[in-house]
């Protein structure tokens, strides 16, 4: 476990907290109330475990380091002047608690101990005849088969064909850049995995979000299937991950990545003809976007996206991406996908006639997708707009968007709601243009003009929207316009409307 303290996640995760007590150290030296450190990281290793905190004030002597198992006896271990120390001789698979202190040579120049951060040291699973080393720029002989003799980016595909399937390939950390194309793999049921450690590996380019480019260097274009790409980060990169059509795979998985200032982070390439399998995307963090987060096209199929935030943060790359930008996008025949605890938010685009910018958009011939337990906000356009057949939407939040829920019914059966809320669009809480829907159990909640349903339909292509269970405020009566029936309807008016907070689904910090 590698632990980080913060005001919330360190109460949560870090264990003990308080440490105003004045105790004695191994001498029995009492320390007095100088300010204690703030322990900020115990990053576990083999037999070791490597601790961070925030300096002193000037003049500072030294630190001391305390750890234990359980509620034992404390050990004791002087750290010198610098901010890091590594506690070695542990055993692997013990947890920890650890503490440190500033150490002086009298009472008034020592302080009491920092909050207490836990970690268990591992075993190092980069090791073995079945793994390979990769460095920035290489070591040794660079026959990958220890860190003192590892290879480069261009030995990747090698090393995968000599770790064999159910191999490792270790990337330790540093700065790499991009370029690097993937065609080798593992076998079904026993994929090689790709893995960012000592830290997280960064690839990067000179890409800036800011000009708007819907594309720019490749960091991996996958052309191989049975992967498993896992721990890495992406900065200033057109695309993090492509997938060509021309090269369709399967049985690929990208877990615990970070990504910012980029054109695509995941991208498969659009194809009439192409399908890819099983692709998994978990515990993703994307911002700064121009063009979009996931796109998920061709004949993608089988697959699951679930733990991710996409956040474009427009703010921070001149007001808005690209023209039509998306966070996710279900295109071409993608069918059978689940996406799960997606976090998509302030996805912009054009600022001119129609504004533009879809938390997910999704093409009608696209099918059998399930959307659950997930949180839309912000979004330009449509927090959800989608054509998609068979699509359920359920457990879902959507706010303050255009159009919180775009429900095209394009295709028979089209996209349904179920057991979802909607707060505080700037037009409609749904979107129709043609055909029927039935909202079940939705709660929707407005306090501005917004209407239950904006309607863009005509006597030729007629619409009819239905509610069973629907509950919440609107403005006033005025705002309920369904044109079908209502049932169940608790609705009452012009109440204080509060927003669920945004939640972050993955390891990592925005």
């Amino acid at each position: 476990m590698l632990c980080f303290t913060g005001a919330l996640l360190g109460a949560l995760a870090c264990g003990p907290q308080d440490s105003s007590t004045l105790e004695a150290d191994e001498t029995g030296e009492v320390s007095q109330a100088l300010s204690a450190p703030t322990l900020l990281e115990a990053v576990p290793g083999d037999g070791q475990v490597t601790l961070k905190w925030t300096a002193g004030p000037t003049g500072t002597q030294g630190y001391q380091v305390r750890f234990r198992v359980g509620d034992g006896s404390w050990a004791y271990r002087g750290a010198g002047t610098n901010t890091t120390y590594a506690v070695t001789g542990l055993s692997n698979g013990t947890r920890y608690e650890f503490r440190v202190r500033i150490k002086g040579s009298t009472a008034e120049t020592t302080s009491t101990y920092s909050n207490g951060l836990y970690a268990t040291p591992t075993a190092d699973e980069c090791s073995g005849s079945s793994v390979r080393h990769i460095t920035v720029t290489g070591a040794g002989t660079k026959d990958g088969l220890t860190a003192q003799s590892a290879g480069t980016l261009a030995h990747l595909n090698a090393f995968i064909q000599a770790v064999g399937p159910g191999g490792l390939v270790c990337i330790h950390g540093g700065t790499y850049g991009t370029g690097t194309t993937v065609s080798q793999g593992g076998a079904l049921g026993a994929p090689v995995t790709i893995k960012g450690v000592e830290g997280r590996p960064v690839f990067q380019s000179t890409f800036e979000a800011s000009t708007r480019a819907k594309t720019g260097p490749v960091a991996f274009t996958v052309k191989a299937s049975n992967l498993v790409f896992h721990n890495l980060e992406f900065r200033h990169v057109g695309t993090c991950f492509s997938f060509k059509a021309v090269s369709p795979v399967a049985h690929v998985t990208l877990s615990q990545f970070r990504a910012e200032n980029v054109a695509t982070c995941v991208d498969v390439e659009r194809s009439s003809t192409t399908a890819f399998t099983d692709l998994t995307i978990r515990n993703a963090m994307i911002l700064q976007f121009t063009r979009g987060g996931i796109f998920l096209a061709s004949g993608t199929n089988q697959s699951l996206v679930e733990d991710v935030y996409i956040d474009m943060e427009p703010d921070q790359i001149g007001g808005q991406g690209s023209d039509y930008p998306v966070g996710i996008a279900l295109y071409d025949t993608t069918n059978r996908v689940t996406l799960r605890r997606a976090t998509v938010m302030n996805v912009t685009g054009m600022q001119t006639g129609y504004t533009q910018g879809d938390g997910i958009d999704g093409e009608s011939s696209a099918s059998d997708v399930v959307l659950e337990d997930s949180y839309f906000r912000g979004n330009e356009d449509g927090c959800v707009d989608t054509k998609v057949r068979n699509m359920l939407i359920r457990t879902t939040v959507a706010a303050e968007c255009k159009r919180n829920f775009r429900l095209w019914q394009s295709a028979t059966p089209g996209p349904r709601v179920e057991s979802s809320s909607s707060y505080q669009p700037r037009d409609g809480h749904f979107f129709m243009h043609t055909g029927t829907t039935t909202a079940k159990d939705v709660a929707v909640y407005s306090s501005n003009a917004a209407k239950l349903v904006a309607y863009d339909c005509s006597s030729s292509s007629p619409c009819t929207f239905n509610a069973e269970g629907l509950r919440g405020t609107l403005l006033d009566s005025s705002k309920l316009n369904a044109t079908g029936t209502v049932t169940g309807n608790t609705l009452v008016y012009g109440q204080a409307v509060t927003i669920p907070p945004v939640p972050n689904p993955t390891s990592f910090t925005p």
